[in-house]
């Protein structure tokens, strides 16, 4: 399985032809992305045809993680024998489903404990915690497993989330002290000491990176349009 970082800023890109929150997952069977934030479109057809696309998980409704959706809709409205399942957490107000055309996915309303079966990767979904209904996911296939927190606050729950997985991919890179509905990059060594495996910290601030403060120690920092082996 492996992970390949189309795009890792919020709440929008930095400047310079970069993007916003998007992840894909790639076996041998399938190929699922995790959020869809402003410039993935460009960044994901860089990597594979829309053919090849099984499905989108949308970790919450927040635009920095759902905008290039709208563009993806275009073109899933001029391939309609294709069908992308397209997974969200049921809040009862995705707005943003509305602005799709309804026949051009698969929509899956998802919650808390719930479980799915993409072509061979197994995922399962989590409550976390910010302003908007967020689900992070654990996805497994091959006998190796990854945790996407999507954006959250620290809570003691994300400690038993992540134990035994292979690799987590971790909102946690803003300042320490933040004012903000996100974890600082100090939370990233909690998470690592909850399951001492590889932790890559990501959702950066466009005017923040915590590389310097993260050197030395087992953290992270993810690199858009790096490739990760799990």
């Amino acid at each position: 399985m492996e992970l390949t970082a189309l795009g890792i800023y919020g709440p929008y890109p930095k400047a310079g032809g970069h993007s916003a929150s998007s992840y894909l997952v790639s076996t041998d069977r399938a190929n699922v992305v995790l959020d869809f934030g402003s410039g993935t479109v460009t960044r994901l057809f860089e990597k594979i045809a829309f053919k090849n696309l099984d499905a989108v998980i949308i970790s919450h409704s927040h635009f920095d993680h759902t905008s290039d959706l709208l563009p993806l809709n275009y073109l899933a409205e001029l391939n309609p024998d294709k069908k992308v399942k397209l997974y969200v957490p049921k809040d009862g107000n995705n707005w943003y489903l509305k602005l799709l055309i309804p026949t051009s996915f698969e929509v899956i309303e998802v919650d808390h404990g719930d479980k799915a079966d993409i072509n061979g990767i197994e995922a399962e979904f989590f409550a976390m915690r910010h302003t908007a209904k967020t689900l992070g996911v654990k996805i497994g296939s091959g006998g190796k497993t990854l945790f996407y927190t999507g954006d959250t606050t620290w809570f003691d729950g994300i400690a038993d989330y992540v134990k035994g997985v292979d690799f987590v991919l971790a909102d946690a890179a803003k300042p320490i002290g933040f004012k903000g509905p996100h974890m600082g990059y100090d939370k990233a060594q909690a998470i690592y000491e909850s399951c001492r495996t590889r932790v890559v910290v990501t959702h950066l601030s466009p005017d923040f990176d915590p590389k310097e403060a993260l050197k030395g120690t087992p953290i992270e920092v993810a690199e858009e349009g790096k490739t990760y082996l799990i």
